[in-house]
Formats: structure tokens, sequence, C-alpha cells
């Protein structure tokens, strides 16, 4: 055999049995984890701090998630925090799974793995689907700002979109949003191609 034929069986192994399909999903997934290390929120001008979606999940600073800040003899003021501010962490476990459920079946090709790469093709369709409505619920959430006295009586009640007073979504917020809706599609093409709905 010798190695030419050890090479052609390697190179037929990594061109004729891998599912093009599959490679959307990991193209998405991988997209998914890079978007939750960029930047989310930002100054739409000038200068300040620009928020990663890992600085979200980690409440680098108060404002993202609910809780409550006590002033002692002074009051206190509650924080709604950001709507599916958990999303750069959903985004997160998403991608990664994703990565290994659409690596499996891309690599091993589907004849290998019988009806487990729809099964597969499912989860990491569902994954995909809760990223985009956490991404969702961020954009169009508000934030509530109340202040009360230290007798528990409001003293006001501030209610403002996500990104607003110069405040902007960055680049990564908009890749996590474009990497579940690949994903999804990467899980969804499979089961769609199996029902004889598209061929590709």
């Amino acid at each position: 055999m010798g190695c030419n034929g050890i090479h052609k069986k390697v190179k037929t192994m990594d061109f004729k049995e891998m599912n093009p399909l599959g490679i959307i999903g990991i193209i998405g997934a991988i997209i998914l984890v890079v978007g939750v290390f960029l930047g989310w929120l930002g100054p739409t001008s000038g200068s300040g701090t620009t928020y990663t979606g890992w600085d979200i999940w980690n409440n680098v600073d108060s404002i993202f998630k609910p809780h409550t800040e006590d002033y002692g003899g002074l009051g206190y003021i509650k924080y709604s925090g950001v709507p599916g501010y958990f999303a750069p962490l959903v985004a997160l476990i998403c991608g990664i799974i994703s990565i290994v459920l659409m690596i499996i079946p891309t690599v091993l090709g589907k004849d290998k793995l019988g009806n487990i790469g729809g099964i597969l093709g499912i989860i990491a369709l569902i994954l995909a689907v809760v990223v985009v409505i956490c991404a969702i619920l961020m954009y169009t959430g508000t934030v509530t700002v109340e202040t009360y006295t230290a007798g528990g009586e409001l003293i006001s009640k501030v209610t403002s979109k996500v990104a607003s007073d110069g405040v902007g979504f960055k680049i990564g917020f908009w890749l996590v949003l474009v990497g579940g809706i690949i994903t999804m599609i990467g899980g969804l093409m499979p089961i769609l191609k199996d029902k004889g709905i598209i061929k590709i």
C-alpha cells in the first residue's frame, strides 16, 4: 500500500465524508464564542468604557444585574438590571456545546451516526434559539432605576432603553446574534434535508 495509499485514505476522510451542513453550524458556534469576549455595550461616540459580553456577565459594573444598593439612613436604590444579562454566559455555553455537537457528525459523517446526527442537530438548534432569544431580550429591554427613602417611600423612578443616552450595542453583541442565527441554520438544515423538504 505504501505512503501514497495512506495519504489517499486520510484525504478521503478529510474531504469526502465531512458534512458541509455541519460546517455551517461550526462557523456559527465559533462566532458565538468569539463574540462573547468582544465589546457589547459602549459609548456611541467619544471616549468611555466599552463592556464585553463577559464583563456584563461578571457584573464588572453594578448596573448590569438586578440588585439593591443600601445607603443606610439616606435610603436605597433598586436597579432592575439589564434584561437578558445572562446572554453572554448562555452564548458561551451554547457555542462550546454546539461546536462539539457539530464536529461529531461533520467529521464522522451521517452514515456512521444514523439517527444520532439528527438528534445532535436538534440539540444545537435549541441551544442557538436560546441564544437569539436572550440577545433580543437585551436589545429590546429597558433598565429601571428606583430611588427610595430610608422609610421605603419612592422618590424617583427612571426607565430607559438599554442602548440610550449615548450608549450603543457593539460588534460583540451583533456577532453573537448573527452566530446564533447561523448555528440555528446549521442545526435546522440537516433536519429539513432528512425530511426531504430541501435538497443539498
